[in-house]
């Protein structure tokens, strides 16, 4: 076994603490197979979470719930001060790594005003702090292990260490015949973004999100849902959470913010064409992209109001005057990188200034979103929401969970979106929404269609 247990200093440093919980890390020389460990857990499925960034070099996993941070308050910060209490009560054992990885994760919904039955396991804001954080850093994984300090048992430790290095991955299974697949009220969401065309200025935006179902006849593997996002979005953003029967996953190149010692990152993400794969095709295309002069000022509206958000905030801001190219597998978006350092510790109302960003309700920002709530058909839940973590040294991550599904046992819900300006034309907005369902459908291992 190549796993490195530093017992005796393990048990003094607990033995030194009087903290309600200890939270011991130990370290697995060898990488990690997060299809495994949705495998591996699948009897202890409900409040499981995975995390992967868009650069693939760190991933996370957590399952079995020590604490849920979980409200319906409309304010965000709810549970980053709910988190600053649990912290306090916690030691961090951590002899075979110099930083420890302990961390909540989670989201929030995209409105605190408009909620249903759909999302109702989630409830508005829903974090989880597990008792089994797996972190896949390059070629180790770092295992975290939490639990109140009178039950720890270092046997208990090293038994799951030895599972999780010894547990091999199986084959997946894949989802099948499809039973039912329907576009939700297409006509009708073409009429919104008719009626929103009609009522703006060409200093306004609404960004419009609309809805896929796909049933199949049997119940969705989660685990096969994952390996084709992860085969087949590289460069994205992955995020899977539970709750109970409901699982959120998300697919996306958007990052909402992050912070890290005490500088905060955000990115401006806005204006989207496809990817053909074809060089020589996609560097003409992407030559047109970078004049088009409708995604140029859809693109500028995200940047000037981060801009205004952050503005309290940050000092120092930094950003590229003209947007750069995101490359995902299958798409090419504008972005543009923002950065700053902190004014003070206290981040925690950035996230509510910050979203929603133009990218994903529109502006102005309380208009676009008051016609979203009024008129787009059903919740939009988790779907355009932050979702992430925050860890124990005040440092976070929050990306946007666009390109989403909701899966519930043999039924998928796919969410996309677009952003609807004066000079938009209505049947190629569902065409740019048609396109954004690709990676779900992929994930799903099913062909998209119009």
């Amino acid at each position: 076994m190549t796993v490195s247990v530093k017992d005796d200093q393990i048990l003094d440093a607990i033995y030194e603490n009087s903290e309600s919980w200890v939270s011991v890390e130990i370290k697995i020389d060898q990488p990690t197979n997060p299809i495994m460990l949705f495998q591996m857990t699948e009897g202890q499925a409900k409040d499981r979470f995975y995390f992967k960034d868009n650069s693939g070099k760190t991933a996370f996993f957590g399952y079995d719930a020590l604490l849920k941070l979980k409200n319906n308050h409309e304010n965000k910060q709810s549970i980053f001060r709910e988190w600053e209490k649990y912290k306090e009560k916690i030691a961090l054992i951590h002899p075979d790594t110099p930083k420890h990885h302990l961390k909540v994760c989670g989201g929030f919904q995209f409105s605190s005003h408009k909620s249903d039955d759909e999302w109702r396991q989630f409830g508005l804001n829903h974090f989880v702090l597990p008792k089994v954080l797996i972190t896949m850093e390059e070629n180790e994984t770092i295992l975290t292990y939490t639990v109140p300090r009178e039950t720890f048992d270092i046997g208990d430790l090293k038994a799951l260490a030895h599972k999780i290095e010894s547990t091999e991955v199986q084959p997946t299974h894949a989802n099948g015949d499809i039973k039912r697949s329907e576009d939700i009220y297409k006509d009708e969401w073409l009429n919104i973004v008719r009626e929103a065309i009609d009522t703006m200025n060409e200093d306004e935006k609404i960004v419009l999100a609309r809805r896929r179902m796909i049933q199949f006849k049997k119940d969705i593997d989660i685990a096969y849902v994952l390996e084709n996002a992860l085969k087949n979005e590289s460069n994205s953003y992955i995020f899977v959470m539970e709750s109970d029967q409901s699982i959120f996953f998300s697919q996306t190149p958007e990052q909402l913010m992050e912070v890290e010692n005490k500088v905060l990152s955000t990115k401006a993400v806005a204006g989207t064409i496809k990817r053909t794969n074809d060089e020589a095709e996609d560097k003409k295309h992407l030559n047109e992209f970078l004049q088009d002069e409708k995604n140029l000022h859809e693109h500028r509206f995200v940047v000037q109001s981060i801009l205004d958000d952050i503005e309290p905030y940050v000092t120092d801001v930094e950003y590229n005057k003209h947007p750069k190219i995101l490359k995902n597998d299958h798409l090419y978006h504008l972005y543009t990188e923002i950065s700053g350092e902190l004014k003070d510790k206290t981040y925690i109302g950035l996230l509510d200034r910050l979203h929603p960003t133009p990218a994903l309700g529109g502006y102005p920002k309380e208009k676009a979103v008051e016609f979203i709530e009024q008129k787009e058909f059903g919740t939009r839940g988790l779907y355009g929401s932050p979702v992430g973590y925050i860890d124990m040294d005040d440092n976070c991550q929050f990306i946007v969970a666009i390109r989403s599904m909701l899966i519930k046992k043999n039924q998928a819900t796919l969410y996309a979106g677009c952003g609807i300006i004066e000079q938009s034309e209505p049947e190629s907005e569902l065409a740019e929404t048609t396109l954004k369902f690709t990676p779900m459908m992929n994930a799903l291992g099913v062909e998209n269609h119009g």
